[in-house]
This record gives structure tokens, sequence and C-alpha cells, in this order.
């Protein structure tokens, strides 16, 4: 099918793909793939990366997105391209749809759980960051010695586990959780959050009454906003 537009924002472990297909937006996340490089024309590709860029494909340096194209004020030159993109996104939003505007927060629950507060003028206020789900599952198991990554992940109910894996599983997610669950009761602010793992911490927050925005794809979604505004310049 052929694809008017292709953007690709390269992660740490899976890449992000936008496709415009006639007037419909695609969204579709990917492992690492440098065969599609020689399979397709992507010589239009509008691209960003916080992950490692393989060296056979070809991407055409002028089309890269760069932190200093995203319009956020007093944004560090060393924050990731992936947040700045994501709060972009979420800061055109809330502008368009609300009535009274208000600081708020991005999670991008992906390999590196990322926070960042930004305000309703459009400021960088500061983050954290925490290794994510998948991230802490597997440090577990790289460097304890009787502890290995679980394969098939499932969620246990029980906040106390007697299996090993399970109790790997429930304490990094109680890790995440309690993380939102502070920041929520800190700062009572809006919480947009999108990445990989949103949809398990989502699931655990349902019972909560937490003001969360999901858009799961708020970073693509930047690199589209920005991409424009660059060619209608």
């Amino acid at each position: 099918m052929y694809s008017e537009k292709n953007y690709l924002m390269i992660g740490n472990t899976r890449w992000h793909w936008a496709s415009k297909i006639k007037n419909d937006w695609k969204y579709f996340h990917t492992s690492p793939n440098p065969k599609e490089f020689q399979e397709k024309d992507y010589s239009q590709l509008t691209w960003s990366s916080v992950g490692p860029v393989p060296e056979n494909i070809n991407l055409c340096p002028t089309r890269k997105i760069h932190l200093n194209n995203v319009p956020l004020v007093n944004i560090p030159s060393n924050v990731g391209i992936d947040r700045a993109l994501a709060s972009w996104s979420a800061f055109q939003k809330q502008s368009s749809n609300n009535n009274k505007k208000q600081d708020f927060i991005v999670i991008d629950a992906g390999t590196i759980f990322s926070v960042t507060k930004i305000t309703k003028k459009g400021e960088f206020a500061g983050g954290q960051l925490s290794s994510g789900f998948s991230l802490q599952l597997s440090a577990m198991a790289n460097r304890a010695l009787n502890l290995q990554a679980p394969i098939n992940i499932k969620i246990p109910n029980e906040t106390f586990q007697f299996e090993t894996q399970n109790a790997m599983i429930r304490g990094s997610i109680n890790s995440l959780i309690g993380l939102i669950l502070n920041l929520y009761e800190e700062t009572k602010l809006q919480i947009w959050m999108c990445g990989g793992d949103a949809p398990i911490l989502l699931n655990e927050l349902k019972n909560k009454s937490i003001d969360i925005k999901h858009y799961p794809n708020l970073v693509l979604e930047g690199m589209i906003d920005i991409d424009q505004k660059l060619n209608s310049v």
C-alpha cells in the first residue's frame, strides 16, 4: 500500500512508525529491522532517534528532527528528543482542548520511564527518570545470580508473591505505580501518558482517582506537528 509520508522514531529497543495513507495516519511499532530500508524507498522519511542507529541504513540527515526544532521554552540540551516531542504534542493538545490552561505532567512509559513537567506557558520545568518495567526485570536478571527475567508477563493481583518471577513482576510494577501516585499526590496535575507499558500501568490505576489522558502516539504526533511547522516556513 502506498504511503504518502513516513516518520520513524528509533527508540532504545523498538522502532516507532507513522505513515500517512490518503487522509489517515497509521501508527505501528516494530523491532529494529534494517532490512526494511533495503526493500522500500525511505528517501523522504522524516526521522529522529534516542536509540542506536544502524550504520547500514540510509537516512537523510536533512530529514532528521533535532531537539532545537522543538519550540518548548527552557529545555536543556541533554533532554531526549522523545521526551521533548511527547511534551510538545501534549502541550499542543491541551492548549487547543482546555479553556483554562494549566501545568501538566507527561509520562513516557518506555524502556526508560520518563516524567516531564511542562508549565501552562510551554516551559520545561524538570522531571524524573527511572528504569522502565522491562528494564527493571532485565536488570535484576543480569545482576543477580539466581534471578531470571520472566518470559510471559502476566501481572499478578496479590501484593505478596511466593513465586520468584511473579515477585519480580509485582515489585517492578508497584515501583512505577507508586511513583505515579506520589507525583499526583504532590502536584494534583493532569498526567498525559504514552509508551509501550502505558496500558499495563493504566490497568493498575483504573480504580484510582487520577486525571490521566492516554495518548499512545504522543511522540510520533509531535514529530508530525514539528515537521509540518518546519515545512510551512
